[in-house]
């Protein structure tokens, strides 16, 4: 299945070719989930990423759909 992801942060350096504008298009199998997609980005949990779709956060053993628009949020912290 094909989802699009559109990332901030640090994340997006990882992607030398990426357009924050399109995002980046992504060919999973189908029933993957959110950390699915995470382990195929390179992106471990100590990253402290967040994935949102529709709005809503999406847990780890979320499964992802044909045609979804995930935003990807790297967790900051500060003072």
């Amino acid at each position: 299945m094909k989802i699009t992801v559109k990332m901030s942060g640090t994340f997006r350096t990882r992607f030398p070719d990426y357009d924050p504008r399109k995002g980046l298009d992504v060919e999973i199998p189908d029933g993957s989930k959110v950390s699915d997609i995470l382990l195929f980005l390179g992106i471990p949990d100590s990253q402290g990423a967040t994935v949102i779709m529709e709005g809503r956060v999406l847990p780890a053993v979320e499964e992802l759909t044909h045609g979804s628009l995930i935003n990807l949020f790297q967790i900051m912290s500060g003072g």
